[in-house]
């Protein structure tokens, strides 16, 4: 039993039958906390007061469509993730249903193998869903934080990358939301196929959250990583800015105090932690690090790199 199958909890909706019986065991054996209703409205209810990680609902169980539907309109807890138990006399029927509220379908009877497989495909698929940047789609803090700490721990030779964009609440309040999102979709798209193009192993992106983005490549290419995204995200940037504005080279905008002022037009900056110089056990003194780092490099005009050269003990 692992410690992570031991926290997972999953509701089953079902009536009681030997096909029933087999997945219970099955994945109680392996350390999951299964706990079953006969009736949609105190199993909805349950939801609510101790929600599960997992929900199996049957179409033997009475009220079963309703449930289902229920659950991903509610508001709150429409992530969490449905797997239907149907047997296959049932699929017919089923494709007729304009809009099927569940994220997978188990025929049964199925083999105890095959519901754990599909148990844990929809957990690692709900992990990701939740922790993703619902504007950019890359893996969030969660991922992030244990992305960092494997890579610390694993003692690779990987360099941990912070890139944020300068000047962009001026950019947001000159241009609006809409143009924000925008560039905020196209620094993603820059950062991810640069670092694809040149490491397609031992690498990652990540977006921390707003105009705040992570990513780790191997420590060889680091200069030449960073240096593509700047080159290809001044080039492509520009087309977001109005004529005005790049003529002249700045933006008017108002500052935190309310005041009119020039801003810098939008550009870049990345604070480099390279594990091969800088030792560290844990994601927060790379954070620290990192922030130090980002103050130097916002410094500097433009969009710019700054590698971490300071060891520590």
């Amino acid at each position: 039993m692992t410690e992570a199958a031991a926290e997972k909890r999953i509701l089953c909706l079902h009536e009681e039958d030997c096909t029933y019986d087999l997945i219970k065991q099955t994945l109680s054996d392996k350390g999951y906390f299964v706990y079953d209703y006969s009736d949609a409205n105190a199993a909805f209810s349950h939801i609510y007061n101790e929600p599960p990680d997992i929900m199996l609902v049957s179409t033997k169980t009475h009220g079963w469509e309703e449930f289902m539907n229920r659950m991903k309109n509610d508001s709150v807890y429409k992530h969490l993730p449905l797997i239907l138990l149907a047997r296959e006399e049932m699929l017919a029927s089923l494709l007729s249903i304009p809009d099927l509220n569940c994220d997978d379908i188990l025929l049964c009877p199925a083999t105890p193998e095959e519901v754990l497989l599909r148990v844990r495909l929809r957990e690692a698929h709900a992990i990701f869903d939740l922790d993703a940047n619902p504007l950019t789609r890359l893996p969030g803090n969660y991922t992030i934080m244990a992305t960092i700490q494997d890579a610390i721990w694993g003692k690779n030779e990987s360099a941990l990358c912070y890139l944020d964009l300068d000047n962009f609440k001026a950019f947001n309040d000159r241009y609006g939301f809409a143009r924000g999102d925008e560039a905020i979709r196209m620094t993603a798209r820059i950062i991810t196929n640069v670092v694809h193009r040149m490491s397609h192993s031992n690498s990652f992106v990540g977006h921390v959250g707003g105009d705040d983005f992570f990513f780790i490549v191997p420590s060889g290419i680091t200069k030449e990583c960073c240096q593509q995204i700047i080159q290809n995200f001044d080039l492509v940037i520009p087309t977001l800015i109005n004529d005005e504005d790049r003529i002249r080279g700045y933006i008017e905008s108002t500052d935190r105090k309310q005041n009119v002022k020039r801003f810098p037009l939008l550009s870049l900056s990345i604070a480099v932690i390279d594990l091969n110089v800088t030792k560290m056990s844990h994601p927060g003194e790379a954070s620290t690090i990192a922030g130090e780092l980002k103050k130097a490099v916002k410094n500097l005009d433009g969009s710019n790199y700054m590698i971490n050269r300071r060891t520590r003990p």
